[in-house]
């Protein structure tokens, strides 16, 4: 019998409400160690020699199997999402790059950056202190920075936000469509919001209106 990833049904609420189906539900933020290895995966290395606990390699649950009537699951890049090994480093260590390095150390990074999938700054605003890095395309990098960041970071400061963050009980977060765009460097020739209005064909089912 196969055990899945458990779902924490406190912040499954969110792409629930967005129309994602659980088997994109992806983990990109947790509150602590412990909620990694509940709702993430088996943490098997430290990757921060000189700060313990700052970067950790794991080995991801089996999540829920692929609906392959969405299209996202025809791509090769779809197999980020839910690769079986990732990085996951403090909100605050700085050194996630060389983490990413120790834990892929065949990784062919020439082209890419590593990048939190979720911004630092809302990831602190929203009580998160360990997030998932991951490759991310220059362009696509570029792409997913700026304006949507800076209106995340002045969303989640409002009060009403602060308010409804601190008495959240969502131990992760998964990602949304914008973050699932990133996570597969998926690239085109507008603006941010024109790609995610693109993605939502890949994430719709075929007879979704």
């Amino acid at each position: 019998m196969i055990n899945f990833r458990p779902i924490d049904l406190h912040a499954a609420r969110m792409p629930w409400m967005a129309g994602l189906l659980p088997c994109l539900y992806v983990p990109i933020a947790a509150l602590d160690s412990s909620a990694i290895e509940t709702y993430v995966g088996k943490i098997r290395a430290q990757l921060s020699p000189r700060s313990n606990c700052k970067a950790l390699l794991v080995e991801a649950h089996k999540p829920v199997k692929p609906d392959n009537r969405l299209s996202i699951w025809s791509l090769p890049a779809a197999a980020n999402l839910h690769y079986p090994r990732q990085v996951w480093v403090h909100v605050d260590y700085s050194g996630y790059r060389r983490a990413y390095i120790r834990g892929f150390p065949n990784a062919d990074l020439t082209d890419f950056v590593i990048d939190h999938v979720m911004n630092r700054r809302v990831a602190r605003l929203k009580g998160f202190k360990y997030l998932r890095v991951i490759p991310v395309s220059k362009a696509v990098n570029s792409s997913h920075g700026g304006l949507s960041e800076r209106w995340a970071v002045e969303y989640h400061s409002s009060p009403k936000m602060v308010k409804l963050n601190k008495a959240s009980q969502a131990v992760v977060q998964y990602a949304d469509l914008s973050d699932i765009v990133k996570m597969i460097n998926m690239e085109g020739g507008g603006s941010l919001m024109e790609i995610v209005n693109e993605a939502q064909k890949l994430v719709d089912l075929p007879d979704a209106k």
